[in-house]
């Protein structure tokens, strides 16, 4: 009789232990993390500070403002007179390795504003070199070059740019 006692309290007590915890949770591993995709004005922001930290001062170059994916600059020619560089960025739809001189183009995504034209004048040009020799003489302001990792950083982040920027492929197209 005793030990029915004894195996009774036990199984009593091992019912109320398993009432007294909760259901098992299955434990993922978060082995798969993955970093996000930047969103488009992220992209502009990383390369626009970039930008301006690398401007460099020939002709007294100097940062103006960014926003909304513009970037400005202007640069001294003579004492008193200057030219003004708007660089916007939601126009970058290229970029290319040309004899080792990586550039970007777009269309009149670079517009140059002098002192000398008038109000609303100017030139629109569709290149910009960001690192190498410049074989073709695009307008090169940053210096780049000297850091090749922070070019290949730059090479990704203007690949994703590209991206968000390329036309979308329309429903009733087949290419």
């Amino acid at each position: 009789m005793k030990t029915a006692i004894v195996l009774l309290a036990t199984v009593a007590s091992m019912s109320v232990n398993a009432q007294k915890k909760g259901p098992v949770k299955s434990v993922k591993p978060t082995t798969e993390s993955k970093a996000a995709k930047p969103t488009k004005q992220e992209t502009m922001d990383w390369i626009a500070g970039k930008m301006k930290e690398n401007l460099t001062t020939y002709n007294d170059r100097v940062f103006v403002s960014y926003q909304d994916g513009i970037f400005i600059y202007r640069s001294n020619y003579g004492i008193s007179k200057f030219c003004e560089y708007s660089y916007d960025l939601n126009k970058v739809t290229g970029m290319n390795d040309e004899f080792s001189d990586f550039y970007v183009s777009g269309n009149k995504h670079l517009f140059a504003h002098c002192d000398y034209d008038r109000e609303g004048e100017g030139n629109y040009y569709n290149y910009i070199s960001i690192s190498g020799p410049n074989y073709n003489k695009y307008r090169s302001p940053f210096n780049f070059g000297s850091d090749q990792a922070l070019v290949e950083r730059l090479k990704k982040a203007f690949t994703t740019l590209v991206e968000y920027n390329s036309t979308k492929k329309g429903a009733e197209e087949k290419f």
